[in-house]
């Protein structure tokens, strides 16, 4: 272990085996633990937050879902009277229609319907006459199976939701107490699908000077203004909500630090919350290290995508850290354990690197800064994007 500038600048070093310190970012976390033993701020300086807490307007949250007085939900039957069979009764006279707000046919014609999770499709079968007089029942099914049955009138509705990204099939009859079919709906089938979105953080710069203002920018897939959700972004290092947009698929706000600090951001889709735990996350960002220093130095890292055996991973600095006394080093984000470091020169390159663990993502950082085991080291200079890297095993 290198533990003094008495040691030989002219190497790269591989791995030193120390104990992997978890770096607190889970959406469990409070905000003291969010900011505790991965904090990077170094001083007292002040944050200066410009364009912060935009789009809150308060959503509603999905009411429970209900279904109509007539309904009985499951795989029973409802009692109703005996009555005589009819010829008039039986398939010539009779038709159901299925509804589901916002369907619409996809190309291949097939009938279908989006929603948020936790949101409500109201599923409604409307029968050309009343059922209660008569033998037969309006079912609804959802991948088959009886999902709901009424006994009288015309009108079968029912909620369906899901709490997580699911698809379901939903269809309709007029059928006897047996489950013998009279008449299917039209359409027969309604496709509904909850679906959920991805969060994406990037920032304008990883290091600027002390005083200047970098841009984070949240990105989701969906624009989450029709949903019960909120992006947010939070500075895990102090555990305080920067950005929360109710509307759109971006959401952006500019931060300044005023003294040398190093902070860490995420960005979350969930329901609107200041505090950890977030109730209701949807979706999590990776997390980007922000530097405030007046070093000068800037450091990039590269990394490929995915390897099936080795890879290189490469930190590159604006310049040389030979007459400094900071070096470049190379950590695994999700562990906090340093893979590389190197005293001299502008490049500092591990090959021979696997991922640590095959077919999951590993996420690494370089920093400039002092030389040490710690994650995040002391006295932060520059710090870098955060790269994406598997060890493919095809299986």
């Amino acid at each position: 272990m290198v533990s003094s500038r008495a040691w030989p600048r002219t190497a790269t070093f591989a791995a030193v085996a120390v104990a992997a310190l978890t770096l607190l970012v889970g959406v469990s976390a409070t905000p003291a633990a969010a900011g505790g033993a991965g904090s990077t701020s170094r001083s007292t300086g002040t944050s200066t937050v410009t364009g912060a807490n935009s789009n809150v307007a308060a959503k509603p949250l999905p009411a429970a879902p209900s279904h109509g007085p007539n309904v009985q939900l499951g795989t029973g039957l409802p009692v109703k009277p005996a009555v005589p069979q009819r010829q008039a009764m039986l398939a010539a006279g009779w038709q159901v229609s299925l509804n589901v707000p916002g369907m619409a046919p996809t190309s291949e014609g097939v009938m279908t319907s989006v929603f948020w999770v936790t949101q409500n499709a109201h599923i409604t079968a409307t029968a050309n006459q009343d059922v209660g007089p008569t033998p037969y029942y309006i079912r609804i099914y959802r991948n088959s199976t009886q999902f709901a049955i009424c006994g009288t009138g015309t009108t079968c509705s029912v909620d369906a939701t899901s709490s997580v990204i699911d698809s379901a099939w939903f269809s309709a009859d007029i059928s006897d107490a047996a489950g013998n079919k009279i008449v299917a709906s039209n359409p027969p089938f309604v496709l509904v699908d909850w679906h959920s979105t991805t969060v994406g953080l990037s920032t304008s710069q990883t290091t600027t000077s002390i005083g200047s203002a970098v841009t984070l920018t949240a990105t989701t897939a969906f624009d989450v203004g029709p949903s019960p959700f909120y992006t947010q972004i939070f500075d895990l290092t102090t555990g305080a909500r920067v950005q929360i947009c109710g509307t759109g698929t971006s959401c952006s706000v500019s931060i300044a630090q005023s003294s040398a600090t190093t902070h860490r951001y995420r960005a979350f889709v969930s329901h609107n919350s200041a505090t950890f735990p977030l109730p209701a996350v949807q979706a999590t960002s990776l997390i980007n290290w922000v530097t405030w220093s007046n070093s000068g130095l800037r450091v990039s890292l590269t990394a490929p995508v995915f390897t099936q055996t080795t890879e290189t991973v490469t930190a590159t600095a604006n310049s040389s850290v030979t007459p400094t006394p900071w070096y470049i080093e190379i950590f695994d984000a999700d562990t906090g354990v340093r893979i590389a470091f190197c005293g001299n020169g502008s490049v500092c390159s591990l090959t021979g690197y696997t991922p640590p663990t095959p077919n999951v993502d590993t996420h690494l950082i370089a920093f400039i800064s002092s030389l040490s085991t710690a994650f995040p080291p002391a006295n932060i200079q520059a710090s870098s994007n955060v790269v994406t890297t598997m060890h493919y095993v095809p299986r």
